[in-house]
């Protein structure tokens, strides 16, 4: 079992007040006491629930979502012999927690066992007025020396980028036509390479305003894999990886091999300390 983990960070906004708040969404799921009757299915073979909420003090609380796997199953092994497995489900779990006075989420990155994607459409599940925006929290130090360079390569890759949301300024034209290439060529993936060449000279400053919205507004959905920077800061030229610079916590926790129970405690304990010492 790995016993490495990640976590990120994303500032959570709603358009407007009416949109029901996220931990009351949250609170409604888990006022449902059977725990099988919380599973959603959101896709062919895909089916998660909020295994646990728990106050974190007055402003946040702490949970857990769980995707249930109940097809290809993997056997076991009792010695030299292998056999069918004898659970009928196996439970993949993340777990997360949401200053809901500050509005930042904090979540086990894994997003083969539950993406924060899927975690905004298990909510909308209970209410489509459930929209949530998540922003990834982001490391100022890289961007600052950024913004304060000239640039003269950008390069980004987008994973699922017919889902991504239209930016706003002058992202507007990059997302539109990012979308349109998706759409026509059925491409899961598309990476995009703006760069002076063998030309003097820089991009244009409105190249900044589009890297800063790809790494924070392309959505739930999309995913930036790839945002790079070649910038000359001082008049030394030099690479700065964008999306290696959000805010991420990474570590390797003393979870139990057996004992589900006793790793979440772990876990949120770990993510809930980390979490209020950074940004509370």
């Amino acid at each position: 079992m790995d016993k490495n983990f990640t976590f990120r960070f994303y500032n959570v906004s709603r358009s407007n007040n009416q949109i029901p708040s996220m931990v009351s969404m949250l609170k409604q799921s888990v006022k449902e006491p059977d725990k099988q009757k919380r599973e959603i299915q959101l896709a062919q073979d895909y089916v998660i629930r909020l295994e646990n909420l728990d106050d974190d003090g007055a402003d946040a609380v702490v949970g857990e979502f769980v995707r249930c796997q109940g097809t290809n199953l993997p056997g076991e092994l009792d010695g030299a012999t292998r056999k069918s497995l004898s659970a009928k489900k196996l439970a993949h779990s993340i777990v997360f927690r949401l200053n809901h006075v500050k509005g930042i989420l904090g979540v086990q990155h894994d997003p083969r066992v539950v993406s924060v994607g899927r975690i905004l459409d298990y909510l909308a599940s209970y209410n489509v007025a459930a929209q949530y925006r998540l922003d990834p929290r982001v490391n100022p130090d890289a961007w600052k020396k950024f913004n304060g360079g000239n640039t003269r390569k950008l390069s980004v890759r987008i994973a699922n980028p017919d889902s991504m949301d239209d930016l706003g300024g002058d992202g507007k034209a990059a997302s539109q036509g990012i979308k349109a290439m998706a759409d026509a060529y059925d491409a899961p993936s598309i990476l995009i390479e703006l760069s002076m060449g063998h030309r003097k000279g820089f991009l244009s400053s409105k190249v900044s305003e589009l890297a800063e919205l790809l790494a924070t507004s392309v959505g739930a959905k999309a995913r930036i894999d790839k945002l790079t920077a070649v910038t000359v800061v001082n008049d030394v030229s030099e690479e700065i990886d964008l999306i290696e610079d959000r805010q991420v916590l990474k570590d390797t926790l003393s979870i139990d091999d057996r004992d589900p129970d006793k790793n979440y405690k772990i876990k949120v304990q770990f993510l809930s300390t980390r979490m209020k010492n950074l940004m509370g």
